[in-house]
């Protein structure tokens, strides 16, 4: 099929399955579709060789004409003129008006995944706005109120003792003095764990502030309330809230989100509400997007992308002409857009871009970001030109002497034979025979195997297909008989030890499933084989229900016992949905 055109769609809806002979009815139907949506002409060819081809209408000799979104039948019938094998041609030509001149900008309909993943980096806390990272569960010591009122009980007297050394002048004390107050601000921090994993976050936070050092008191009064928003976010929140220093209060809330980021990204999200500074409340929210990008959370994603550009449009900066506020602006409204048209589509991203009120900075992202977003694309102009759109060929085995009236049965009722034996190329060891019917073809499936084998491994198996429907009633068995003595030449010039497989297909069992009729000596020999395979099949050595047969032994008065075996040859469903398992299969017994 042509990659450049999906101008029709071209559906073979009818194909011989069957051994061709002349004078049958081997008829191909095609199903045509005009995808256009307006009128268009189209040329079928059709070539054969070693094939009469009869077109059933005339008229399809020539161009035709589709209506727009038009479904058209065609319908051929193929006659055999040399034995062996035939091959079929379909050509589709599209006779298009083409008309060119102009190269005209349009919205992709798909961006390419290249860019947005990334922006990231660009959007990390750095230098003064670095956040540092905290492991909550270094700030939640498990301790019940009996322990923690021990603990309190030895920090008064801990205190105590150090103000009783105070007064001591003596410099061999101020080691000692030293290890108290670490003592003292080691214990001060047990106990602050403890009432925060009781949940008792004033009385934590107060006692961070009995530190000895006001930076660490500043320290760890942030973050036991950072750790306890993990476990108890609203609480936190009202803390922060009431912070009477305005840059504590935002710098602690910056963190709070930041650490949400990881845990909620949806409650980080709304979380950034509160956020003033609006370098830092882009930085937010662009880490929460990579939270959810990397998290595959397409939905969730948009609506951040969205409120990031809500952010900007709303900033006084976006129609600022000072440089300093065009750059707070350009990055991160130009990368919010291309995670849009990567993510939803270019035509969403297009049309944020044509509501950004600001022109210069509009084609600047225009610009920037065209060939996310855009395509040139060309206008034709009036020129009739074919082209090719669909061509294919199949091969099809073909017979044309010899017709009599069981060749014809067995043409007629779907039966085929491999091109070698056809052929009279008898140079193969393994053959298998298809006698049963199936609400599926058998043929196309073993014949790509045949092909397979020929072709690309230079192996050699035959098959021949006989799809009963009166299980060998009445005339059934006569068609069986002659045929395979007409088709194998009566069997003269076929090599000795020739393994004949009567093979049906039973329904699925969990695992691709062989079972071998134990008719033979050579079972061990085939037994070891198969079971190269190791555990990707099941193999089943079966004497009683599938051994023999009516078959069977029908075929064991047709066949020469002194050239062949015959084995019964069941298979589960998956080989038949599984076809590497299934030549793998055919492969083994080589």
């Amino acid at each position: 099929m042509s990659n450049s055109a999906t101008i029709i769609s071209l559906n073979i809806t009818k194909f011989p399955q069957n051994l061709l002979i002349p004078d049958m009815d081997n008829d191909v139907s095609l199903q045509v579709i005009n995808n256009s949506d307006k009128k268009e002409n189209f040329k079928f060819v059709f070539e054969g060789e070693n094939l009469d081809i009869n077109l059933k209408s005339p008229e399809l000799k020539d161009q035709i004409e589709f209506a727009p979104k038009e479904t058209k039948n065609i319908d051929i019938r193929l006659n055999p003129t040399v034995g062996g094998f035939g091959k079929l041609t379909i050509n589709a030509y599209w006779l298009k008006i083409v008309e060119y001149t102009v190269k005209v900008q349009k919205v992709r309909e798909i961006a390419p995944k290249s860019k947005f993943h990334k922006i990231f980096d660009n959007y990390r806390f750095k230098g003064a706005e670095k956040i540092d990272t905290m492991n909550p569960k270094e700030f939640f010591l498990t301790t019940t109120l009996t322990e923690l009122q021990k603990i309190e009980e030895q920090l008064e007297t801990m205190r105590n003792n150090y103000k009783s050394t105070l007064s001591l002048e003596s410099t061999s004390t101020e080691a000692f003095k030293r290890i108290t107050i670490d003592v003292i601000d080691k214990t001060i921090r047990q106990l602050a764990k403890g009432y925060l994993s009781n949940k008792n976050l004033h009385v934590s936070l107060s006692l961070a502030l009995e530190l000895s050092d006001p930076n660490e008191q500043l320290k760890f009064y942030v973050n036991l309330i950072r750790a306890y928003a993990i476990e108890n976010l609203s609480e936190a929140l009202q803390i922060i809230k009431n912070l009477n220093d305005l840059n504590l209060q935002q710098n602690l809330l910056k963190s709070v989100v930041f650490d949400q980021i990881a845990v909620n990204p949806i409650q980080a999200f709304n979380l950034t509400e509160n956020i003033t500074n609006l370098s830092e409340k882009i930085k937010l929210l662009f880490n929460i997007t990579q939270e959810l990008y990397n998290n595959n959370k397409s939905s969730e994603l948009l609506t951040v992308l969205k409120r990031i550009i809500e952010v900007l449009f709303k900033s006084p900066e976006i129609n600022s002409e000072d440089k300093k506020d065009q750059k707070l602006i350009y990055d991160p409204l130009k990368d919010a857009i291309n995670g849009i048209a990567e993510i939803e589509s270019p035509g969403a991203a297009n049309t944020i871009i044509e509501g950004i009120s600001n022109i210069t900075l509009k084609e600047r992202i225009a610009k920037d970001l065209f060939d996310i977003i855009y395509e040139l694309v060309d206008e034709i102009r009036t020129k009739i030109d074919s082209e090719l759109i669909f061509s294919q060929y199949f091969l099809l085995n073909t017979y044309i002497s010899n017709i009599n009236n069981e060749i014809k049965s067995f043409s007629s009722i779907g039966g085929n034979v491999s091109n070698n034996i056809l052929s009279g190329d008898f140079n193969f060891k393994l053959v298998f025979l298809s006698l049963f019917s199936f609400n599926f073809s058998i043929f196309p499936f073993i014949d790509r195997v045949y092909n397979d084998l020929k072709f690309n491994l230079k192996k050699s198996i035959a098959y021949y297909i006989f799809p009963s429907v009166n299980y060998f009633q009445d005339n059934e068995l006569t068609v069986l008989q002659r045929t395979l003595n007409q088709f194998f030449n009566n069997f003269a010039n076929v090599p000795s030890q020739l393994l004949i497989f009567n093979l049906d297909f039973i329904p699925y069992l969990g695992k691709p499933t062989v079972i071998l009729s134990s008719e033979s000596q050579l079972n061990n020999n085939l037994k070891s084989k198969i079971e190269k395979l190791g555990d990707t099949v099941n193999l089943i050595i079966d004497d009683s229900m599938f051994k023999g047969g009516k078959i069977y032994d029908n075929l064991k008065s047709i066949i020469p016992p002194n050239r062949c075996e015959i084995f019964n040859l069941i298979l589960s469903y998956e080989f038949i949905n599984d076809y590497n398992a299934f030549i793998a299969f055919i492969q083994s017994l080589f």
